[in-house]
Parts: structure tokens; sequence; C-alpha cells
């Protein structure tokens, strides 16, 4: 099944990504628009729209601390893309890259 993702580039660009489900949010993103800064822990940190994070399984404490230790600027609504598979319950979130 194909699960839609809304991203939004770092200049505010906004492009549809239609992705296997189980993919996960970094994965789709490397794949369908190769970002070239992915690579070290906390870089696939993305910003999650409000009604969009409400419905996102709860982070786990490791990616909690990641995100407080190594993401820039982390806010109530981040998470780390690669710790986010995506599914049928999250088809057509949108996502925001967070800044590097």
């Amino acid at each position: 099944m194909l699960i839609r993702l809304n991203v939004i580039d770092r200049e505010g660009k906004k492009t549809v990504i239609d992705i296997e489900e189980g993919t996960t949010i970094r994965d789709a993103i490397e794949e369908k628009l190769s970002p070239d800064n992915y690579g070290v822990c906390g870089t696939c940190h993305v910003h999650v729209t409000l009604g969009d994070f409400e419905k996102l399984k709860a982070a786990e404490e490791d990616e909690i601390s990641t995100l407080k230790e190594e993401a820039i600027k982390p806010t109530t609504h981040s998470r780390l893309g690669c710790q986010v598979e995506l599914k049928k319950e999250y088809n057509n979130i949108t996502v925001t890259i967070a800044p590097d």
C-alpha cells in the first residue's frame, strides 16, 4: 500500500511523496528528495504538524534523548524521521525538515 507523505523542505517548498507502507520518514525523504546531510545521528530531525503529530505513536526514550542531545532546536512536535515508520494511519501527514 502506498502512503502519501507531504514534505516541506528548508526553503519552504512542499513536495508530495508516495512511498510504500513501512518505509521510515527518513528513508522516504532520502529516496525521493536525496538530501545530502543525512547520516549523522539527529540530522533526520523533522517537525510534524500538530494534527499529524497526535496520530503518531509516542516517541521512545532513546529518540527523546537523541532529540535533546543532537537535534538543532527541537520543538514539542519534533521527531526523528528514522524512528517513524509510515503506515496507513499516517497517510497524508505533513512534516517539515528541521534546520541544519
